[in-house]
């Protein structure tokens, strides 16, 4: 499976051992690490995107698509703009004119 990762991960084989996959790592991964949990919870989440094939252009396409995913997974308050929140205005200062002392 060709992936684009975001983040670094180590995923445990069935064999024991553990295959690295860096950040922002672009190519092949075996088939079974590809299989395995941690992996295909990366690519539901948006942090390892599998584009259609190897040129510029799908990989930027499938970039896009992670990012979405990611986007809707992501539950931190913070990481979403709230309309409601944002539409409160800062308390204004008095516009009142100041008597001049004349």
């Amino acid at each position: 499976m060709f992936i684009v990762s975001k983040r670094n991960y180590m995923v445990k084989r069935a064999d024991g051992s553990l295959y690295e996959i860096k950040k922002d790592f672009v190519g092949e991964i075996p088939k079974d690490v590809a299989e395995s949990n941690l992996v295909r919870r990366a690519i539901r989440g948006g942090m390892i995107s599998v584009p259609e094939g190897k040129k510029d252009k799908q990989l930027e396409k499938a970039d896009k698509e992670a990012k979405k995913k990611a986007g809707k997974k992501d539950i931190r308050p913070d990481s979403k703009e709230n309309p409601e929140e944002n539409s409160q205005k800062e308390p204004e200062e008095d516009n009142k004119e100041v008597p001049s002392e004349e």
